[in-house]
């Protein structure tokens, strides 16, 4: 009996010893607009959460990264055993503009009444026709082309999560050859970052009728599930980097029925100074079905192999590889510094693609200045 008492008094004792160090307290200063509340929810750091230097910096990055504030100020002050938060802001102006898809201009806010909900909106109303001005300037037309509503809640009443929605109603949208008479599309998704990783899911469902080619008219629902890891925001900060996702999609309604999944895997290396090389691979595998040729699901997107149409094909099995290498320079054009201190930064690009049907392509190109 007095051994077992002995040891429940020195099990106690190494409690109060070698105890954790809590956050008890988090207190919000500087803050204007912004709801305390939305604060705290976008750190990530709760009342009761034991202390830990490195989620304090991944929760200053966080704020930053929000767009709501133009500095974030950490402080750190005991209170007997444990610590008190204190989190000092300095508010930007969250109302920017808005520019999306087709020509779509609108406006947003990033901090919907103190919420940090971002809202925005766009409208169609503007486009170029194949008359020239001066034989050479597209003269442009106005019309109604529809409109673009959107919304996201990050880190949603503090669960951590991250919900966006937009929906998109067009009219008289070009493609290719043809024109897509209405393209309505409608997104649903969530995400839940932690550390480096980041899980999600999102449900899309788009239709859109043709104008000459009736027989490609669509409607498909999308379900995709999706991973990611490493840091895409701030990769060029460090030595070497890692990052990438891989997405998981089920497709099904008017004539399609499909299982694909897609993967990314970006490789930054600096060389020496700022001297770097990025290399970009993707791939696809489609398990089951033909998934459509749509930009929603082209392997390319925007800016990959630069001249191709971007609405010409998606293979169900390829890989796609891009390595890029670029070095600042001053406008002597000696080796800058750093990216502050330049003037151009030439970049040799050189693309590839390989794929399951006619999608073999090879891109080397030239400098270009950024």
């Amino acid at each position: 009996m007095k051994r077992a008492i002995v040891l429940a008094v020195f099990f106690v004792f190494a409690i109060s010893l070698f105890g954790v160090n809590r956050i008890v307290e988090i207190a919000v200063e500087g803050n204007a607009k912004t709801l305390d509340s939305t604060v705290r929810n976008l750190s990530g750091i709760k009342i009761g959460d034991e202390f830990d230097i490195e989620k304090i910096y991944r929760a200053k990055r966080a704020l930053q990264e929000s767009g709501l504030f133009t500095d974030v100020y950490m402080q750190i002050k005991t209170v007997d055993s444990d610590y008190r938060l204190v989190i000092t802001v300095e508010e930007a102006n969250t109302i920017y503009p808005y520019f999306g898809q087709y020509l779509t201009i609108g406006v947003g806010e990033r901090n919907l009444l103190g919420t940090g909900v971002n809202i925005y909106g766009g409208l169609r109303f503007l486009r170029f026709t194949d008359k020239k001005f001066l034989g050479f300037i597209p003269q442009p037309q106005f019309f109604w082309g529809g409109f673009t509503l959107g919304a996201g809640y990050p880190q949603a009443l503090g669960t951590g999560i991250d919900f966006i929605t937009e929906l998109t109603l067009f009219k008289e949208v070009p493609w290719q050859s043809d024109l897509l008479l209405t393209l309505n599309r409608f997104k649903l998704g969530a995400s839940y970052p932690f550390g480096d990783y980041v899980a999600g899911v999102s449900y899309t469902f788009e239709s859109g009728t043709f104008d000459a080619s009736v027989t490609n008219d669509y409607s498909v629902s999308i379900v995709n599930g999706a991973f990611a890891f490493g840091d895409a925001e701030n990769f060029r900060q460090e030595r070497s980097n890692l990052y990438g996702n891989t997405v998981l999609s089920y497709g099904f309604g008017k004539g399609y029925s499909y299982l694909q999944q897609t993967a990314v895997m970006n490789f930054w290396y600096r060389i020496i100074g700022r001297i770097y090389i990025l290399s970009t691979t993707r791939a696809g595998v489609t398990y089951l079905g033909t998934a459509p040729v749509t930009k929603q699901f082209y392997i390319g997107g925007n800016t990959d192999l630069k001249g191709w149409n971007p609405y010409s094909f998606n293979p169900g099995h390829f890989v796609f590889e891009s390595v890029e290498a670029g070095v600042p320079l001053t406008e002597n054009f000696g080796i800058a510094p750093s990216d502050e201190l330049s003037v151009y930064i030439p970049k040799l690009y050189l693309m590839g693609v390989v794929g399951s049907d006619k999608t073999f392509g090879l891109r080397l190109s030239g400098c270009r200045s950024e």
